[in-house]
């Protein structure tokens, strides 16, 4: 197995795949990656597609089916289950990450590969967003406070309030983003990734760290930063390593879906975390 091991989720739309291995494939060092797509809620023509892209890859490559949806991180979960990896003798890194990212920077994977990963158990890196520039990470710096805990439980009571609440507040975090975003953290230990692309060390998995794909949507954000919490594994947020994120490209955005997906979610997180 290669150094670095990456795994990414296709669902329907195998044009954002093919997009996102082309980057990957122009990276340098791009041959210490191998690279594992799972067709979630495959079909025929889903399966072929990715077949004939896997194909004519530079990369070494391994693709699961899965006729049913797996959802995102519990298509990260089928990965690391079908291979049965022995971490302490695998892949340096692990990158679990959405397929509608784009590698931006060509000696990314050289960076990587320079990090101690006995020090580094779980990484944030820039994730740039192609709509708005922001940078999704540091997702949080620190757990929920009793304001945000306050608001998810307003929010979730019903869908049209909550539409209006969620709004006011997401203008609010553009309006202090604008404002504050010089003082934002620039490097350091933080509480949680962002879900879109996250770097494990192997050494998070020995020390005690799993995937915990309970949820179907959202959530592995939390997930990841209660179970390393709990564990002793730092996060590190490391804006020296930058990849972009081709916005709700594969999943699109629809408020009562996310509503509902988002409810179950968060009744999920506090039941078994909180």
């Amino acid at each position: 197995m290669n150094d670095i091991l990456v795994i990414t989720v296709n669902y329907k739309n195998t044009i954002i795949t093919e997009n996102f291995i082309n980057s990957l494939e122009n990276l340098d060092t791009s041959d210490k990656v191998e690279l594992i797509v799972v067709d979630s809620a495959s079909t025929r023509k889903t399966k072929e597609n990715l077949q004939s892209l896997l194909r004519r890859s530079t990369l070494k490559t391994q693709l699961i089916d899965s006729r049913s949806n797996t959802f995102y991180w519990g298509g990260v979960a089928l990965a690391l289950k079908t291979l049965d990896i022995n971490y302490a003798n695998g892949p340096s890194w692990i990158i679990a990450c959405n397929n509608d990212i784009l590698f931006s920077q060509p000696e990314f994977i050289s960076k990587l590969i320079k990090l101690d990963s006995t020090k580094y158990h779980v990484i944030a890196p820039s994730i740039l967003s192609t709509k708005t520039g922001e940078n999704l990470n540091p997702c949080m710096t620190k757990p929920s406070n009793i304001i945000d805990k306050l608001y998810y439980s307003i929010i979730f009571l019903n869908p049209i309030t909550g539409k209006l609440i969620h709004t006011i507040r997401k203008m609010t975090q553009k309006l202090f983003y604008n404002v504050f975003k010089k003082s934002l953290p620039k490097s350091g230990k933080i509480y949680a990734p962002h879900g879109a692309f996250m770097i494990f060390s192997k050494h998070y998995f020995t020390k005690g760290g799993w995937i915990d794909d309970s949820c179907k949507l959202y959530g592995e954000e939390i997930t990841i930063a209660e179970i390393a919490k709990r564990n002793e594994i730092p996060i590190f947020f490391m804006p020296e390593l930058e990849v972009l994120h081709v916005a709700h490209s594969s999943t699109g955005t629809n408020w009562y879906n996310w509503f509902y997906h988002a409810k179950e979610t968060n009744k999920y997180l506090k039941k078994t975390y909180f």
